[in-house]
């Protein structure tokens, strides 16, 4: 009796962030994810992109000097940070350039300045599921994508389509932009030269889902991206070649698997998904060839845009953990062997 009394004990009072990474993966067995540092409190956070082991670009919102999205460069080792832009628009999707030192984003501000209201109604004809808690309010407004330095010098506007241009994605090799755009009624892959700057983008595949969200692998030899549904009630992890012929799909599950990012190894590639049968988004890894995977998160509320350090060790993810959305960091759990935790 006084060990079952000691048992409840422990259990009611075991810490929140604790008991609230439980989460069942297999028969009796629990999942246990370790407690994520919080490494912003200011306004509302999220988007982080490493740009070096120790710093990451992310968007920020709700602040005193500002209540719409900026971006902004923070360091983890001492909490300091700098904002980056100061555009008038909504600013979303930072992506940083590690060779050219370059940002890359996209902002409302100039679709802002060059369309009146009455044509915002016209530009705005998403498919009705997009209007949903689970996407941001900036998601998917009429945008533009632009470069600039670190530190906010010398923008240049990339794209001049009416509507919508986003998650933007850079190939050295080749010197091409990658980036998604809204067109009658969907959402597809575009490839241009990054210096033509009104160039209006090739075309790089067909289907009738809506795909976006591209990354390219850090050793610049596969793509992966998001595909949704065109009702957007669910979605897929695929990667391609850099010719995007006969893209496969990595994951294969219900719900939604969306916004992936390479493991600095370029074998497996870290994403957030939600079962249909689940109500909170978790992050999972899954190996490029789809035959493991395994989750890496469980907390109360949503995880999503995962980054992983150059070196491998740490992750960052925007959370709901607490009600806003933050940003948190949590140690890369290392290899797995797949046969053991294969879900």
């Amino acid at each position: 009796m006084n060990f079952l009394l000691s048992l409840i004990l422990v259990i009611v009072f075991l810490p929140l962030e604790l008991r609230a990474q439980a989460s069942e993966m297999s028969g009796d067995s629990l999942f246990i994810a370790p407690p994520p540092e919080k490494v912003t409190k200011i306004g509302k956070n999220r988007q982080p992109q490493f740009i070096n082991n120790d710093q990451f670009v992310y968007v920020s919102r709700h602040r005193r000097q500002h209540k719409n999205d900026q971006i902004y460069l923070k360091k983890i080792s001492d909490g300091s940070e700098q904002r980056i832009t100061h555009q008038s628009g909504m600013v979303a999707t930072g992506h940083f350039i590690l060779k050219d030192d370059t940002l890359l984003y996209t902002s409302t501000t100039d679709e802002d300045k060059e369309f009146p209201l009455a044509l915002k109604e016209t530009i705005q004809r998403f498919p009705s599921s997009v209007k949903n808690d689970f996407f941001m309010h900036a998601e998917f407004l009429p945008q533009e994508i632009y470069k600039s330095a670190v530190d906010g010098g010398d923008v240049v506007r990339l794209t001049e389509k009416m509507g919508f241009d986003g998650f933007p994605a850079y190939n050295p090799q080749n010197r091409m932009l990658y980036y998604s755009s809204f067109n009658n009624g969907q959402i597809i892959l575009l490839a241009k030269p990054l210096a033509d700057h009104q160039g209006q983008g090739v075309r790089l595949l067909k289907t009738s889902g809506h795909d976006w969200g591209i990354q390219l692998s850090p050793q610049n030899k596969k793509f992966t991206w998001s595909r949704f549904s065109p009702d957007f009630k669910s979605s897929q992890i695929l990667v391609a070649g850099l010719d995007f012929k006969n893209p496969q799909f990595v994951t294969l599950d219900s719900g939604i698997q969306w916004s992936p990012v390479w493991h600095p190894s370029g074998q497996s590639i870290i994403y957030s998904a939600r079962a249909q049968a689940r109500s909170d988004f978790d992050l999972f890894e899954i190996k490029v060839n789809g035959e493991c995977q395994r989750q890496l998160t469980s907390y109360e509320g949503d995880e999503f845009f995962p980054t992983i350090s150059p070196d491998g060790e740490k992750i960052l993810f925007t959370g709901t953990l607490k009600g806003d959305e933050q940003i948190y960091k949590l140690p890369y759990p290392g290899e797995w062997n797949c046969s053991a935790t294969e879900l």
